[in-house]
């Protein structure tokens, strides 16, 4: 009987070894053979290690007319056309700059202004400092005629960046 117990459990020890090894060994085939498939946690190695510059944190300024006398809920949701388009935009043009803002968590910061000449001089400043820039218009369905520029959104860039455009502004 322990000759019996014995030789099963070698055969059993054996027959694993073997499986453990063909498994493992597929598997590493079949990984080397697959070339087109990245991890999902994959990082880029120019980024691997880099941690955010504290000091010049990545934001986005949503600049609101406030000549236009909207209702809160109004401006919220010109703010959030201005997010979406902002972040849009960057995705298209400077991918780079989106990703360093994701890792400071999207700040936005809410400024108010009071004219669409102002609206539209924060525009020409931030295109000349080679800052992204989105102007929100309305459809006109509730509170101001259709067309109306309600709100820009400058950036998502650094923070310091950001206050050459928009540091005189007071918030919203």
């Amino acid at each position: 009987m322990d000759l019996i117990i014995s030789n099963f459990l070698s055969n059993s020890v054996a027959v694993f070894s073997l499986g453990t090894l063909v498994g493992a060994s597929s598997v590493y085939c079949l990984m080397r053979g697959n070339k087109y498939v990245d991890p999902p946690t994959a990082v880029p190695l120019e980024e691997r290690f880099e941690f955010p510059d504290l000091k010049n944190e990545y934001r986005l300024i949503l600049a609101v007319r406030n000549d236009l006398k909207m209702q809160k809920g109004k401006v919220a949701a010109q703010c959030g056309h201005a997010s979406v388009a902002a972040y849009a935009k960057a995705l298209k043009h400077k991918p780079k700059t989106l990703s360093r803002w994701m890792q400071f968590g999207g700040t936005k910061i809410t400024v108010r202004i009071e004219s669409e000449g102002e609206l539209l001089e924060l525009e020409k400043v931030a295109k000349s400092n080679d800052v992204l820039s989105s102007i929100v218009r309305d459809a006109g369905q509730t509170q101001v005629a259709p067309g109306t520029r309600t709100v820009i959104a400058i950036g998502p860039a650094p923070k310091s960046q950001l206050d050459e455009i928009t540091g005189h502004l007071k918030l919203y």
